[in-house]
């Protein structure tokens, strides 16, 4: 029985780790630098406890082959196996036509990324099958803080099964560790409600949590760029992008680009220049150390806020 897995990699690895687990009797794994002919011996290899069960990584065995001849090559080699061969494959970069030519030689399993109102949900299945308890925000919360990083909202949902409590949205806030452009999205969306206060206080409390104020200003920046992108797209469409279309315009997760287009809607160049201009003030008064760095964040952070709320005005 030959068993693949293609779409996200991490919830194919996961899934695929699983039937391995489950499988009777030795196993062989092959990776990097494993060829059609190294899987084609593996196979065919035998022993007391009866034939081995054999993991493949496509997408680990083939990084940096040129062309897709030993991709067909090992497929031909699967073809070839006998019925009582079992192998299981991961294949997540697999293409419409790979993942026909899986269905043929075995059982496929298509696992795509969650995305949209599919993360939630997604989020929310993992919760309950960890046994964590929970109030209905969290799985939304934990999609807002990560976006559409698998692995890092698994790892999260581990750290939350040793909690003995019901969890509410603002407690998984105040527990993930998040990095500094995360955190950043909190502080330009006080910025952008024109909320001076709230954004200098999101400011201190990265700075007091040990995020350098270059990378805070990095973590900023980046997030201004994603807004003139939206900016911009709006003004090509001629009208606000929906979320699909702004999260592939933008090239971001759907929740990074939601927001994005939101804090967009009272700009124009002018004043995304302008807040480009204060940004590249506070880096030159922090690469130079004219100011101290962290007073040139919340400066900056105080300073945006003002003019968020004179273009709301």
């Amino acid at each position: 029985m030959i068993r693949a897995f293609s779409g996200d990699r991490f919830l194919a690895l996961r899934v695929a780790r699983a039937a391995l687990r489950s499988a009777d009797g030795p196993t062989v794994e092959l990776g990097e630098e494993a060829d059609p002919a190294d899987l084609e011996r593996a196979i065919g290899q035998g022993g007391l406890f009866g034939t081995a069960t054999v993991f493949f990584d496509f997408d680990a065995a083939f990084t940096g082959s040129a062309g897709v001849a030993p991709r067909n090559d090992a497929m031909k080699r699967l073809a070839a196996a006998s019925d009582e061969a079992s192998v299981v494959v991961v294949d997540a970069k697999a293409t419409p036509a790979r993942q026909k030519r899986w269905k043929e030689l075995g059982e496929h399993r298509h696992l795509p990324t969650p995305r949209f109102g599919a993360l939630p949900r997604w989020i929310a299945a993992e919760l309950r099958d960890a046994g964590v308890r929970h109030r209905p925000d969290v799985p939304t919360v934990l999609a807002d803080l990560f976006g559409e990083d698998l692995p890092a909202i698994a790892s999260e949902i581990v750290k939350l099964t040793v909690l003995d409590e019901e969890l509410t949205g603002e407690r998984v806030r105040s527990l993930a560790a998040r990095p500094a452009a995360r955190d950043a999205f909190d502080m330009i969306e006080a910025i952008a409600s024109g909320d001076a206060a709230g954004a200098v206080r999101t400011a201190r409390q990265v700075l007091e949590a040990g995020e350098p104020a270059p990378r805070v200003l990095a973590a900023l920046a980046w997030q201004f760029a994603l807004v003139a992108d939206a900016v911009a797209l709006r003004e090509r469409e001629g009208r606000e992008p929906s979320k699909a279309v702004a999260a592939k315009a933008l090239g971001a997760a759907p929740f990074a680009a939601e927001k994005a287009v939101r804090i967009a809607r009272p700009l124009d160049e002018r004043r995304l220049r302008q807040a480009y201009e204060l940004l590249l003030e506070a880096e030159r008064s922090v690469k130079t150390g004219r100011t101290d760095p962290g007073w040139a964040v919340t400066e900056a952070a105080a300073r945006l806020a003002d003019r968020f709320a004179a273009a709301g005005r």
